[in-house]
């Protein structure tokens, strides 16, 4: 009987043991998963706005806790040959700091795995030169009007407080005269 139990026991914790092996591993990303990685981590969002959608998106366990969070989530991009990973820091109990960890090249062999996994994009498809060049314009004209709305945005602020600054000297010049 007692036996029994301890094989049936050492079953058990066989079982929970590859379940969370399997639960720790790395595995690949949908773009749901991908964006609520996305609104958890700042970099990583910053990122992907920049450079588009990853081709592959993998999330890997890290074993280095603490301050790293439990996971990173790493991106591949086949066109650039990149291979970009981000994870959180606990500070103060909270993961507050959001970071790129690491950024590497990908050798011809890792680019053929990862092809057969990469999703479609609609510059990837038939993925000429051309299209690639015209993909790149169109982003790198979406970066440019992105900063150009932020220099609005700074100059109306600068506008604004050069404004208050304006009102404060008058009142100051003001209550002196009284």
């Amino acid at each position: 009987m007692r036996r029994g139990m301890i094989v049936g026991l050492g079953v058990v914790v066989l079982l929970a043991g590859a379940g969370m092996a399997n639960a720790r591993a790395e595995r690949e990303l949908s773009d749901d998963e991908l964006r609520a990685e996305m609104a958890q981590n700042r970099a990583l969002a910053a990122y992907v706005a920049r450079n588009g959608d990853p081709d592959v998106a993998e999330t890997h366990f890290l074993a280095d806790v603490p301050p790293w969070d439990d996971h990173e989530v790493t991106l591949y991009y086949l066109d650039m040959r990149k291979e970009i990973g981000f994870a959180r820091a606990y500070i103060l109990g909270r993961p507050d700091v959001q970071i790129q960890r690491y950024e590497r090249p990908l050798t011809d062999q890792q680019i053929a795995a990862l092809s057969t996994r990469a999703h479609k994009r609609p510059s990837s498809m038939g993925g000429g030169p051309d299209e690639r060049a015209e993909d790149a314009a169109r982003r790198a004209e979406a970066a440019a009007d992105r900063i150009d709305a932020a220099a609005d945005s700074a100059e109306r602020a600068a506008n604004k407080a050069e404004a208050i600054g304006n009102k404060a000297e008058s009142e100051f010049h003001r209550s002196l005269r009284k």
